[in-house]
């Protein structure tokens, strides 16, 4: 008797080969996280068009803290990549972070 992990390996090599198995081959896309570090920080924020203590304004933190980024004596902690990451995506967004 076979093993689950090896009937799958082999209807997997099968699949490889061209052979017809009855396997569902499903393609998904899984989205990579930007990684944020002092030359991707200073790339968004030159692509947004704003100063150190600009972005420290936008996203809410001190320009300290921007500038321990920029330098890579700190790095954003999770919620602030977020944000980083909607402005990477989405650099308008600036005009919405500047209304509120």
């Amino acid at each position: 008797m076979t093993s689950t992990i090896e009937e799958s390996l082999k209807d997997y090599k099968n699949y490889l080969n061209g052979k017809p198995n009855g396997v569902e081959v499903v393609h998904a896309t899984i989205p990579v996280k930007p990684q944020f570090n002092a030359k991707t920080i200073k790339e968004l924020r030159k692509n947004i068009n704003v100063s150190q203590s600009g972005l420290a304004n936008l996203i809410g933190v001190s320009t300290r803290t921007v500038k321990a980024w920029e330098t890579n004596q700190s790095k954003p902690r999770r919620p602030v990549q977020k944000l980083l990451t909607l402005l990477t995506k989405k650099p308008s967004l600036v005009n919405d972070l500047k209304s509120i």
